[in-house]
């Protein structure tokens, strides 16, 4: 199968189309920081009607390359679809792909295996009981492989990571985990280094950290993060349907200054998307978010 891939991941700039066939089917004490939140309610807008649960596998993270999106289920499965003409290309189980894999987020990084389609795709395993890794696969002709496996053994917080989130644009990678503090959920962010691809085991310590920080997020659903610039996107929520809950009211995506390390926005959209939000990546300057169930990629304004 053909399809033209335009090569532009966050934070690099375009380069020229190409055609390819798929032939298988530190030191310190982190402190929490309080938000200088501003909330808005904001429609989203579905734009695409790609399904969200598939094969009985409910919909999990998502990355955008050019105009290819590559959405993820639970358990490690991958639909690729062009953005262009709205069709499936093709679809694929992970070589991580296992009952632990959960593909709570996804983002690509810097480096290109030789013969992949992409660049290498990082893939949070989030189930993992006492791991938590980050799986970097290579995505090729010959099908998909695990290059790479991040890991972190600290004995604190990060090391119950449930999203691993690149930023290719200054070569670093941030841990995600969720933690509480007097009876309120936050999630501590952890800057790492990104590795080169040459080492297939990473050991993330505390003396490889290069920032940590928390905010505080509420009582909702912690789902898929993305980069653009110097902030963070971060989807949470649930479904509509038990409505009456606290956590059903929560269907926002806050973003997040990586500088100040503060909360800046809070978009709320409750009231124009009932769905589970899961992934989340930009699209030229729109974000989408990836929603579970019925699915479907819903267009966020008010972001940038």
């Amino acid at each position: 199968m053909n399809f033209k891939i335009t090569r532009h991941p966050p934070g690099v700039s375009r380069t020229s189309a190409c055609v390819f066939a798929f032939a298988f089917c530190v030191i310190f004490s982190p402190a929490l920081t309080l938000p200088a939140q501003t909330k808005t309610v904001q429609t989203a807008v579905l734009e695409y009607n790609f399904p969200g649960r598939y094969e009985r596998q409910a919909a999990q993270g998502m990355a955008i390359y050019g105009e290819i999106a590559l959405l993820f289920n639970n358990g490690g499965h991958c639909r690729i679809y062009n953005l262009k003409t709205k069709k499936k290309l093709t679809e694929f189980d992970l070589a991580c792909a296992a009952e632990t894999t959960h593909a709570n987020s996804a983002s690509f990084g810097i480096e290109q295996p030789k013969g992949a389609f992409f660049p290498a795709l990082y893939v949070s395993e989030c189930f993992g009981e006492g791991n938590r890794r980050c799986f970097v696969e290579s995505i090729s002709p010959k099908g998909p492989r695990i290059i790479q496996t991040l890991e972190i053994k600290t004995g604190g917080i990060e090391e119950r990571s449930n999203n691993w989130m690149t930023d290719p644009a200054n070569k670093v990678i941030y841990s995600i985990a969720t933690f509480r503090k007097d009876s309120k959920k936050h999630v501590m962010i952890t800057k790492w280094p990104l590795p080169p691809l040459g080492k297939k085991k990473i050991i993330f310590r505390k003396s490889d950290m290069l920032d940590q920080f928390a905010v505080p997020i509420g009582e909702s659903g912690v789902q898929d993060t993305c980069i653009r610039g110097d902030y963070l996107y971060h989807a949470f929520g649930f479904r509509a349907d038990g409505e009456g809950s606290q956590e059903s009211k929560n269907r926002e995506i806050l973003v997040i200054n990586l500088k100040t390390k503060k909360i800046e926005k809070i978009i709320d959209i409750n009231d124009s998307c009932p769905l589970e939000p899961e992934g989340l990546d930009f699209y030229g300057d729109v974000l989408y978010l990836y929603c579970n169930g019925d699915g479907g990629l819903w267009r966020i304004p008010g972001v940038l």
